[in-house]
């Protein structure tokens, strides 16, 4: 069985241990991919014990400068 290739809102190629942000309820939220599924990705929110599937084409991954502050922040 092969990896699924997923693409965030921008194009750009998700895998797992990376952060992406996404919608969630009216809310924007962090969170890390956790698995790839054939269709969605398993993502864990940051400071929460459960998980949550999400569309890629619903998430935006965050790197570099952005997410250090917002971890930093935290």
């Amino acid at each position: 069985m092969t990896v699924p290739e997923h693409k965030d809102k921008l194009g750009r190629l998700l895998s797992v241990g990376e952060y992406v942000a996404y919608p969630d309820s009216n809310q924007l939220r962090l969170g890390t991919i956790i698995k790839l599924n054939p269709k969605m990705l398993k993502i864990k929110p940051l400071g929460s014990a459960w998980d949550i599937n999400k569309y890629p084409d619903d998430t935006l991954k965050v790197e570099g400068p952005d997410l250090t502050w917002y971890l930093l922040k935290k």
